[in-house]
């Protein structure tokens, strides 16, 4: 409970889902192109930095989710990478580090919930955060598969981390690109891997681990 007059102040602090400054969908699919898989802070940054950086989204949240204000049941948070996308040029820029429950990063990385089987729960829960129907759900997930096929067409994607450089003094790895393509390869065969080949069958999930 607050006074009317401090509820401003109060919204940084509030989850997405409750703002009223907010509207659906506070969660939804943001499916990284296949060619970037790997490409994140862990492989450009040092392990204490990447740590300092997930930690202190971890505080600024209280170790809640920042969408919904719930906590998963094996660990409270987890970090998750916000990412623009220049679609023209092909670069993906970060723009910040949040904290996610278990269950609403599982709908941002829709890719990787498919191909572990979890598309189900995840549809469900994007469904209930967003006050959405079931097939309101799946056209945003749907939606966001297309766009991934479209990214996923382009190799010459660039990452731009200096958001993280400029907020938290980090220099990058000497290695980190190489650990970045490295991770990718690891990623993708990972992911053909759980889904394996059915001959004269190609599934949407199948798509999405298929030839650049």
């Amino acid at each position: 409970m607050a006074q009317r007059d401090k509820l401003d102040a109060l919204l940084p602090f509030v989850p997405y889902r409750y703002r009223p400054d907010r509207k659906p969908p506070y969660i939804r699919p943001w499916m990284v192109p296949q060619a970037l898989w790997g490409f994140n802070l862990r492989a450009f940054l040092a392990p204490e930095d990447w740590n300092r950086i997930r930690k202190d989204a971890y505080a600024r949240s209280g170790s809640r989710c920042r969408v919904c204000g719930g906590r998963g049941p094996q660990w409270p948070v987890e970090a998750d990478e916000g990412w623009a996308y220049d679609d023209e040029r092909r670069i993906q820029t970060l723009k910040g580090v949040i904290s996610l429950c278990p269950d609403c990063h599982g709908v941002c990385h829709w890719g990787k919930t498919m191909t572990e089987g979890r598309q189900d729960a995840a549809l469900a829960w994007m469904a209930e955060v967003n006050s959405w129907s079931r097939s309101e759900a799946a056209r945003c997930g749907d939606q966001a598969m297309k766009q991934w096929h479209t990214r996923s067409r382009h190799t010459d994607w660039q990452c731009d981390i200096s958001w993280a450089i400029r907020t938290y003094s980090v220099v990058p790895i000497k290695d980190g690109e190489t650990l970045a393509h490295e991770l990718n390869r690891k990623f993708v065969q990972q992911a053909q891997s759980r889904i394996g080949v059915r001959a004269g069958h190609v599934t949407h999930i199948e798509h999405l681990i298929g030839g650049r």
